[in-house]
Order: C-alpha cells, then structure tokens, then sequence
C-alpha cells in the first residue's frame, strides 16, 4: 500500500501492516498520523515505523515519484464459499470476466464495496487485485470485501448455487432500468474491449445493456459500467425468497 491515505485504510479496516516506510524528513509527523490511525482502529497496534531516505524510498515504490508512506500489509485470506451466502439480503457476487486494466479493475472494487457486495471474483488471467496500481485505484476497497482472485466462473456458479446470472455488455440486452435485477445473483462484468468470454456468454441468463445516448462514444469502461449496474442493484429489493431456494438448494447439495 503506497501513500498516507491507502495506508490509513488499510488500519481503519483492522488490518495489521507487517512493516512500515516514511520518508525520513517527515517522520515523526506521519509516524504519528499512522499512530492515531490504529488507536481508532480497535484490536489493531502500529509495527515499528521505519524512516528511509528518498533514495532508499526510490527503490521500495513502485510508483515514479515515492509517496510519503509505505506499508505492507498480508494479503486477506480467500474466503470459504459458505460465507458468501448472506441471509436476508441475498448474495451478488461480481465477476470480472477478463478485465486486464488495473484501473478499471479498481474503479470495479471501489463500486462493489460502496455498493454493497457480497464478494468480487476475477477470471483466471484477469489482472491482479492485488497488484500495486489496482490497490491505488481501488482506494483501500481491496480490504473492503471478500475476494476471489484467478476463480473458473462454472465453479463459483455451482458453489454458490447462483442460478441467476447477468451480464453487461454495450448492445442488445435488456435496458438496465428495465431489468428485473432480483437476487441472489452473479454479475459478470467484461473487458471494455472484447466484452462478456464465450464462457461466460453460455452461463448468463440475462445480458444487460446501459442506454447512452448516441454519439461519439458507443460504450462505457468496465469500472463505469460495473458501477452504473451495482447501484442499480444497490436500489432494487433483493428477493428473499429467492435467496431462501437458494439457501435450501445449497443445504441440500452440503
């Protein structure tokens, strides 16, 4: 986690780093921000803080100008499939389909921990969740929901017995304020360019369109789309009966 703010996430969400940089000429000032940052966190204590040069700073970032902190913190344990399935509510899962660019794929956590969630799921060969440039667009969500990074979408289909599956694709699926949107639910969100897999084209139950108005462009990035479609989700009731076939289809399978 490079800078001030992802780092101060990371503590918020009860998270311990293992080790921590500041650069040198400001470090009590930060060593006392991240202080105060993991007394509000409860169960969570500061490692030692140690301050670097901006040389030495040059060589642990990954970003062209070194931020004022860094810090690594444990990547957070994959999540069992059990936990996935809320009571109540009922479970949406988003599935990102081949999304390559770490940008989009954190704009994608952002939305599904603001949005409400269950859990985020990456394609195999998908970019990296956890890869510095996505932490940084993504801005702490990383730490903000369960993740399921490199995940075949049959396997989480069948696991989490998700018999509804959506995709957004820029043509020809139903408007998405016209759509149904019930849950429990996956939704498969594409790479901007080549869209939903083959893959997951023969698993979706309902392909999803966002209306734009016509002009010069034609469709939106997937960390936009991704989020236009999880609000909409995060408006409409969630279907609890549908959520308790679910649940009964599972204890069955178990």
């Amino acid at each position: 986690m490079e800078g001030v703010d992802l780092v101060l996430a990371g503590i918020a969400s009860g998270h311990l780093p293992q080790l921590v940089f500041v650069q040198a000429e400001r470090s009590e000032e930060l060593a006392a921000q991240l202080l105060s940052g993991a007394r509000s966190a409860p169960g969570t204590a500061l490692p030692a803080v140690f301050p670097v040069t901006a040389r030495v700073a040059r060589r642990i970032t990954t970003m062209e100008t070194p931020p004022d902190v860094m810090a690594v913190f444990a990547r957070p344990a994959r999540p069992d499939f059990a936990a996935l399935l809320w009571p109540g509510a009922g479970s949406l899962v988003v599935y990102a389909d081949g999304i390559a660019d770490p940008g989009n794929m954190g704009t994608l956590l952002r939305a599904a921990v603001g949005f409400g969630a269950t859990a985020l799921a990456t394609s195999p060969g998908a970019t990296d969740v956890f890869a510095p440039k996505t932490v940084r667009a993504s801005m702490g969500a990383v730490f903000g929901l369960p993740l399921l990074p490199d995940q075949p979408l049959g396997e989480l289909l069948e696991e989490l017995q998700l018999a509804r599956v959506y995709g957004l694709a820029a043509h020809e699926g139903t408007p998405l304020g016209d759509a149904e949107l019930r849950r429990p639910a996956a939704l498969i969100v594409g790479a901007e360019r080549s869209g939903l897999s083959a893959e997951a084209r023969s698993r979706v139950t309902e392909i999803l369109t966002i209306p734009m108005t016509a002009g010069v462009a034609e469709s939106l990035n997937a960390g936009v789309a991704g989020a236009i479609a999880l609000y909409e989700f995060s408006r409409r009731p969630a279907g609890v009966c549908d959520h308790q076939s679910s649940r009964s289809a599972a204890a069955a399978k178990g």
